[in-house]
């Protein structure tokens, strides 16, 4: 049995689109498990509509405590082999979770197989417009080493999203998501890379549906918490990768000053100040990377350019991405 945990937090308005299209999977073997976490609006009674339509669905309630809060929740209350993820507002194809299935369970015998299998994703926009492809759609079945998926991560061409997976739930009842923290799939899948000796399978098809809604938490406006807890993870990653990979360093040096220019990229201008503890950290640590940024193989030429131009004039360059941005945007 696959277990499939929502965390919902106020969805009312897409709730019913999510949990339809997990009920409606040609793999019926499955318990759907909700977990409110605390939400204002109608979603609660949602949830109990469908606990009295299908006896597959079980509902949960707890004080807000955010989506990892949830999703720990939830993985403790399963009771399937496979565990599985959805956020409230997306929904999936309705067979992921047979084509996830049926390749996972390949190994079941292994003592040593993989403990997870992935497949791919596309991006809506608000009014379902397609805005983002799936990144690959020919149907290839991979078995991906541990350390290609990591460079792949470190590399932004890697997917760490917990909701294209499914995982085998002996190995992730070991692990729980770190509460209260932001990018936190990424957080966690750095942490599991000791035991992801097998290898994770990718499958090339598109299987979920990214919804960015209007008021997507971490999909809209400057959120300095997201991109704090982006920079520690990509410490981190750098700090595993000189470690346990140091072929890799190079591209875990790139990781780190990709991310830090994607912060000076979008913090507002009004918030470049001294007392913003974060933004001077972030300014310092580019500044003494002068040299990597020079030498390193895998920065983008604009890249490049852009960390050595932020380095002399962090606000004057990023009032001008700003100015460019708005021009653009017309």
């Amino acid at each position: 049995m696959i277990s499939v945990i929502v965390p919902v937090y106020n969805k009312e308005e897409y709730l019913g689109r999510c949990i339809d299209s997990v009920l409606g999977q040609t793999y019926a073997d499955l318990e759907l498990i909700l977990v409110d976490d605390g939400s204002k609006d109608k979603s609660a009674d949602i949830c109990r509509e469908y606990v009295n339509k299908d006896k597959r669905v079980r509902f949960f309630q707890k004080e807000n405590g955010g989506a990892s809060s949830a999703r720990n929740f939830g993985i403790k209350e399963a009771k399937g082999e496979y565990i599985g993820f959805v956020d409230g507002d997306d929904w999936i194809e309705e067979d992921m979770y047979e084509t996830l299935f049926s390749e996972l369970d390949k190994y079941k015998d292994a003592k040593n197989g993989p403990c997870a299998a992935q497949l791919m994703s596309e991006d809506h926009a608000p009014d379902l417009r397609l805005i983002k492809e799936a990144d690959r759609s020919d149907g290839r079945v991979e078995l991906k080493k541990r350390d290609d998926y990591f460079r792949e991560l470190i590399m932004h061409t890697g997917d760490s999203s917990f909701c294209t997976k499914l995982f085998r739930a002996d190995f992730i009842k070991k692990y729980s998501f770190p509460e209260g923290k932001k990018n936190e799939d990424f957080a966690l899948l750095v942490e599991m890379m000791p035991e992801l000796e097998a290898g994770i399978i990718t499958i090339g098809r598109m299987g979920y549906h990214i919804y960015h809604s209007e008021e997507s938490a971490t999909r809209g406006s400057y959120d300095q918490k997201l991109y704090e807890d982006m920079m520690y993870n990509a410490f981190g990653a750098y700090r595993y990768a000189r470690d346990h990979y140091p072929e890799y360093i190079s591209e875990a040096a790139r990781f780190r000053l990709v991310q830090a220019y994607d912060f000076l990229l979008h913090i507002p201008v009004e918030k470049m100040t001294k007392d913003n503890g974060f933004y001077m950290r972030i300014v310092r640590f580019v500044k003494s990377e002068m040299r990597e940024i020079k030498k390193n193989p895998y920065l983008k030429k604009k890249e490049r350019l852009g960390l050595k131009l932020l380095c002399i004039s962090p606000k004057g360059i990023r009032s001008a991405h700003r100015t460019w941005m708005k021009v653009r945007d017309r």
